[in-house]
């Protein structure tokens, strides 16, 4: 696959099959390959927890707990929504107290996660870089073993490409202006 290819073909994938698996073997390759590009002056200030397939229903009890203490149709709703993936990443980024530096670990995230995302994609792997609210509750941060300097990234979910949506119209056409 091109470069191209892929970046105008990968899409966000938001539904998922029940009984979908991924191969752990390429995602750890694309995990190591991403770290190949580029990232803001080699500061490389993510890690990632991986949960994998047979994990996703403890996880989700242990986050719901804290996250909708009140609400069992959302502890219920989670659980059978993230069951259905083959796996997820906890994006964890070092936080810096110092403004651009914070930036630039964010920057660094971002384009690093991006880049795998795009291998995934390459080797027959859906992503969805969810944020939920929930990601900035001390308690949740708590059940992934997240350090004070650091912080939730977002999460990414693992699944198939059986459901690719259609590319949506771009918003941004006039994206140059002249000084």
């Amino acid at each position: 696959m091109e470069l191209q290819e892929a970046i105008s073909s990968r899409r966000s994938i938001k539904k998922f099959k029940h009984d979908m698996t991924i191969d752990n073997n390429d995602l750890f390759e694309a995990i190591e390959k991403a770290t190949d590009a580029p990232n803001h002056g080699m500061r490389e200030p993510w890690r990632f927890i991986h949960v994998p397939k047979e994990k996703l229903g403890e996880m989700s009890r242990d986050v719901t707990y804290f996250a909708f203490p009140n609400s069992p149709e959302k502890q219920e709703d989670h659980y059978n929504n993230v069951t259905k993936l083959g796996g997820m990443l906890v994006l964890v980024v070092k936080t810096d107290p110092r403004q651009r530096q914070n930036r630039e670990n964010f920057f660094a995230m971002g384009a690093y996660a991006q880049n795998l995302m795009l291998l995934l994609h390459e080797k027959g792997i859906g992503t969805c870089w969810k944020t939920p609210p929930y990601i900035f509750d001390p308690k949740v941060r708590k059940v992934f073993g997240i350090k004070g300097d650091e912080a939730i990234a977002g999460l990414l979910y693992l699944t198939d490409l059986e459901y690719v949506p259609t590319k949506a119209p771009r918003k941004n056409k006039n994206l140059v202006s002249e000084y």
